[in-house]
């Protein structure tokens, strides 16, 4: 008689753990980010505990993003919608102590056009994520092209309190790669989110993705009503020319499941 041994019953035999899949993936591309430097006063109610603000060259930043969402996923599953385009708003952070890869962002707002996307964001992540109109079209410039390139065009688009508004960027060159300690790197080489009210819990969750290509933007119009948007203190500040405009081709990412944030009492900046 045969003796059937379960995987449990043998000490000298272990479960094979399946690695837990991320708990949303999605292809990002065509990254807009545009860039103003910001005051301190203007950020501090929106830092979440154990983090300050992160500098280049001694200054804050906000940055505008505009990107393209395909091939959304959720724990390796298939869900709709597949893809949609997405703005936000977001400010550069870094833990009072911590290494320089757990440097990231935090969201002051952010735009989709499905509620089930902008209701999975809000559970899970617990991010400002709201629901308005928006898209994106892009083509080539017609002009001649320069040293064998097309000017390639980008318009987002969105809807902000009934008002059509939108960026529209054109671009043409070969790409490169951020040089270290670049503003170019600084806006671009974030792998971590962070969310919670300043005195609340913190969540922090891990974004794995491959370092992003950038391509020379020629000329973009920017048309936005942001005091109405995003408050008048941030308005104020994206009145005026932004301090870099960057396109970056983007890359598959795979956002991991939140955690809360375990952080010592908030030091200087």
């Amino acid at each position: 008689m045969q003796t059937v041994r379960t995987l449990g019953s043998d000490p000298l035999v272990s479960p094979v753990r399946m690695p837990r899949p991320s708990a949303i993936s999605a292809r990002w591309r065509d990254v807009v980010i545009l860039s103003w430097p910001i005051g301190d006063d203007c950020l501090a109610p929106f830092l979440p505990n154990g983090l300050v603000l992160d500098r280049w060259d001694g200054e804050a930043y906000i940055s505008l993003v505009c990107l393209f969402v395909e091939n959304l996923r959720a724990m390796g599953l298939p869900v709709w919608p597949r893809k949609f385009v997405e703005i936000n708003l977001r400010f550069y952070v870094r833990p009072v102590h911590g290494s320089d890869s757990q440097r990231g962002v935090v969201f002051l707002k952010q735009l989709v056009p499905h509620p089930l996307v902008a209701l999975g964001a809000r559970y899970l992540f617990r991010e400002p994520m709201s629901v308005a109109p928006t898209g994106m079209s892009h083509g080539f410039a017609p002009v001649a092209p320069r040293n064998g390139d097309f000017p390639r065009r980008l318009h987002y688009r969105w809807r902000n309190h009934g008002r059509d508004e939108g960026l529209q960027l054109t671009s043409s060159g070969s790409a490169y790669s951020a040089q270290p300690g670049s503003l170019d790197d600084f806006l671009t080489a974030r792998y971590r989110g962070y969310n919670g009210q300043s005195g609340g819990r913190v969540r922090s969750y891990r974004i794995s993705r491959d370092s992003w290509s950038l391509v020379p933007v020629t000329d973009y119009e920017l048309e936005c009503d942001a005091r109405s948007l995003y408050g008048v203190r941030f308005g104020d500040a994206m009145s005026k020319p932004p301090a870099s405009a960057l396109l970056a081709t983007g890359s598959d990412a795979h956002i991991h499941w939140p955690s809360t944030f375990t952080h010592q009492a908030k030091g200087p900046a």
